[in-house]
């Protein structure tokens, strides 16, 4: 097995989700912004919902980071321990790459935006007579 096919497959995305939720954890955004953050309309709803938000993403991220980059891992040792083609190699590399990437998306937008619905009381709206 080729040691950079190692290096840019699988284990990229999942180092990348930790050191992004590293840093979003330990340099969180102090406000509500476009640009940096877990940006969805729940969490900029308040800075409560913004801070919780935020920390909650930042968490998600690093544990899915690590469970990608393990299991990365292990994928890429097994195919090469078992002597599978470098082609076949790069393409299931590129699929967990890319699956990984979405599937932690989406999978740490889902958990986060439960989380607040469940934690944020919302103000009861009243019904007009």
């Amino acid at each position: 097995m080729d040691n950079s096919q190692f290096l840019v497959g699988p284990q990229l995305i999942g180092l990348l989700f930790i050191i992004i939720g590293l840093l979003q954890r330990f340099m969180p955004p102090k406000n509500i912004n476009k640009w940096y953050g877990y940006r969805t309309l729940t969490a900029k709803s308040s800075q409560q919902a913004w801070d919780l938000g935020n920390r909650y993403s930042a968490i998600y991220m690093i544990r899915a980071g690590v469970v990608v980059l393990v299991l990365g891992s292990f994928i890429e040792l097994g195919m090469a321990w078992y002597g599978v083609d470098a082609g076949v190699q790069k393409i299931v590399g590129y699929i967990i790459l890319f699956g990984g990437a979405m599937g932690i998306g989406i999978l740490s937008t889902m958990a986060t935006e439960r989380y607040l619905h469940r934690v944020i009381k919302k103000p009861a709206v009243k019904k007009r007579k």
